[in-house]
């Protein structure tokens, strides 16, 4: 599980890079954002079963 940790967390770092961009349309910042939050639950989740 922390394999699966660390890849979510490099995925949620990628997505607050994204997120830093001023060009985005909102639909495409909204999706990122919940991206970032089903990461974050996720992470959280995994880290719990440990």
């Amino acid at each position: 599980m922390p394999g699966r940790i660390r890849h979510l967390r490099a995925i949620l770092a990628s997505i607050n890079e994204q997120l830093q961009q001023d060009d985005l349309k909102p639909d495409a910042r909204a999706y990122l954002e919940r991206t970032a939050d089903a990461c974050r639950n996720a992470i959280r989740d995994l880290a719990a079963r440990l």
